[in-house]
């Protein structure tokens, strides 16, 4: 009986409720590994299923493939190793734009129709419609700003199409084709982009380039009733100039999804921070996004046992 060619080791939960669609592949040994254990089970292993590290790498001198369970791969930058390896690293690119489409909406919903507010009245017993009722909004007709066009704000693109938002979007990539837009500026124009937004989205990726790309400076140039929401990773707005634009009254609301240590420490100014709404980084959570994640690991299992190029190669020396 011939031996399976190819190790591999999941060392993620995520997708765990799907990792039955890997059974039926042939040529594998797949195993699972909580994470005090990994650096003990890499010796021998081909393909690895997690977030590296350093140490996982020292581990495992045949290790070819890293397949990450997230879009994000931010922990490239702490690993030069891993940078200047042959060792290919793919992400899951394309799992969550649908289930953090509509988280975002949420968010927005939630800032413009004063869900917050009125959920703390129905704790309190409180009937107050006065204030509310004056200064909700609808977002018909808004212009929102897409700070990054990958995967992620396609499907915040697809369904504010639905919502008659009017779209602008920059990427550090030039980007053509996309049936939601017609034009993805530059970087270069994010402060035409900040000045002309209603609603402003990160959906970019966490990288040297977006390290607290939205500073002071630039958030002084949204409108005073706009609003900036963050959808995928903390890091890219400075959570001090924000929480000092909410108090002012320089913005109309704020929703962050991720902060830039997480979890938010208790001590933390965003917590207090008026007309903030925060979700502890549940935006790309859904049992469907599980099931593509494993599907697209899957994909990419063949490929590799194929000797066909894999899907969502990252660019190690750009962090996506």
């Amino acid at each position: 009986m011939s031996q399976p060619s190819l190790s591999v080791l999941i060392a993620s939960a995520e997708g765990q409720d799907y990792y039955h669609l890997l059974d039926d592949l042939p040529g594998l040994s797949i195993r699972r590994c909580a994470p005090p254990e990994v650096t003990e089970q890499c010796a021998e292993i081909d393909i690895f299923f997690g977030k590296p590290s350093a140490e996982v790498l020292a581990a495992a001198p045949k290790l070819k493939w890293i397949q990450a369970p997230s879009a994000g791969v931010e922990f490239v930058a702490s690993i030069p190793v891993l940078v200047e390896s042959d060792i290919v690293l793919t992400n899951t690119r394309g799992a969550h734009g649908p289930s953090i489409g509509e988280h975002t909406f949420a968010l927005l919903l939630a800032l413009t129709r004063h869900i917050p507010e009125s959920v703390d009245q129905q704790r309190r017993r409180h009937w107050d419609r006065g204030q509310l009722y004056r200064t909700a909004r609808e977002i018909g007709g808004m212009t929102m700003g897409l700070i990054g066009f990958g995967a992620i704000a396609r499907g915040i693109a697809q369904r504010a199409e639905a919502f008659e938002i009017n779209l602008l979007a920059v990427d550090a990539q030039a980007v053509s084709g996309d049936p939601y837009l017609d034009e993805v500026w530059p970087v270069s124009q994010l402060d035409d982009l900040l000045t002309a937004s209603d609603v402003v989205v990160v959906a970019a990726p966490y990288t040297g380039e977006t390290h607290h790309l939205l500073d002071a400076s630039r958030i002084a140039r949204m409108k005073p009733d706009a609003y900036l929401i963050a959808v995928s990773r903390g890091g890219i707005i400075v959570e001090e100039a924000l929480v000092a634009a909410l108090t002012e009254g320089r913005l109309a609301g704020a929703a962050l999804d991720v902060t830039e240590i997480e979890p938010l420490p208790v001590e933390s100014p965003l917590w207090d921070a008026p007309n903030l709404l925060l979700t502890p980084h549940l935006a790309g959570a859904s049992a469907p996004k599980e099931r593509r994640v494993v599907e697209i690991f899957r994909d990419n299992l063949e490929r590799f046992m194929n000797g066909e190029p894999l899907m969502n190669v990252v660019d190690k020396r750009l962090g996506y």
